[in-house]
């Protein structure tokens, strides 16, 4: 599994897998479709199938467009990872996003490994669980951006605030889809990313999600944990969102001073499609206070589940987007109801 991922531009809410709403695990294949062989043509799925994209790239000097599509066959459950290089030539700042997806993805990212330029990874298609077992390679893996859910989705940063790109990135495109139908599906994702005036430029962002890793869901059961961390500096937060799978019931986010949890700042209730929380006014966040995260779930099958990226598996992330630019920046666990502490 993939180490802390850094976001600079929200990451909604990632690496969940699609679960029957009862809580039961999904009836699809457990097997990944290798698509580095499977191209089929998308002109003859197109005919049978309304999802076609109709986002349009920007004009080249407004932005560009990154841009997948991949053949989910009949019953089967596919995470494929694209490499490709970035449409930029030299160094950007981006503040808007607009992305469109076929409607029943569960999840696209786009990260990079680290932000000193490409090279690590040949351009071409891979399972991403065989990319992802690397842990060697991807320890220096970060997301700029992520969307659960949304057919379509448009995000604009406050003025003068920007995610800041160097030029020449390699991008890790990542689809991940479930499609439980009698018929192939044409899975697409576009995203759109707009520039900013070099002169607009105020500030960059950072920030990243803080994971349990040892979550343990008895059988038959629901269940809940909870999770506290601390900044290791003074941020001033823009975005928050959450992250489970399928057994998930329900989300939420309370401030953490170090010592006392405050009042619940954030709820979510539908796994699927996680709440974007935007502030319009950032929220500071002094360094040693924090947040504590909590997730419920309801597991209806006759095994524990325990914490993974696959449709059987669940998760519990707690995504932070904040400014100033700091690469160093984060949320440190510090306390979780089980006692044990996860680190990136």
């Amino acid at each position: 599994m993939r180490a802390l991922s850094a976001v600079l531009i929200l990451s909604v809410s990632l690496w969940a897998c699609s679960n029957d709403e009862d809580g039961s695990s999904s009836s699809v294949q457990d097997a990944m479709v290798d698509t580095t062989t499977g191209d089929t043509a998308l002109a003859d799925v197109a005919q049978s199938d309304p999802n076609t994209p109709t986002l349009k790239p920007p004009a080249e000097d407004e932005g560009f467009q990154l841009s997948m599509d991949v053949v989910a066959p009949a019953g089967t459950e596919i995470w494929i990872c694209e490499v490709y290089p970035m449409p930029l030539k030299g160094g950007a700042n981006i503040n808007r996003v607009k992305m469109q997806q076929t409607p029943g993805t569960h999840h696209l990212t786009l990260s990079t490994l680290g932000l000193l330029g490409g090279g690590q990874l040949e351009y071409g298609r891979y399972d991403c669980n065989d990319l992802y077992g690397d842990d060697s390679l991807m320890e220096n893996q970060v997301m700029f951006y992520g969307n659960q859910g949304d057919a379509e989705h448009e995000m604009l940063l406050p003025e003068g605030i920007a995610a800041t790109f160097p030029g020449q990135l390699d991008i890790i495109h990542e689809v991940h889809y479930v499609n439980a139908t009698l018929e192939d599906v044409n899975v697409f994702s576009r995203v759109n990313a707009y520039l900013m005036p070099p002169e607009d430029f105020v500030e960059g962002i950072w920030g990243g999600q803080v994971r349990d890793e040892f979550i343990e869901i008895p059988a038959a059961s629901e269940h809940s944990e909870w999770t506290r961390c601390v900044m290791n500096r003074d941020v001033e937060v823009l975005f928050l969102a959450s992250h489970m799978h399928g057994r998930g019931k329900l989300f939420t986010i309370a401030p953490f001073d170090g010592e006392n949890v405050g009042e619940i700042m954030y709820e979510n209730d539908d796994w699927h499609v996680p709440k974007i929380t935007q502030y319009q006014e950032p929220i500071t966040v002094p360094k040693g206070e924090g947040f504590e995260w909590a997730c419920t779930w309801k597991n209806n099958d006759d095994y524990p589940v325990t914490y993974g990226s696959e449709s059987s598996d669940e998760m519990c992330n707690l995504s932070i987007v904040f400014t100033p630019f700091d690469t160093t920046a984060l949320c440190e666990v510090v306390e979780s109801s089980d006692g044990v502490l996860w680190s990136p």
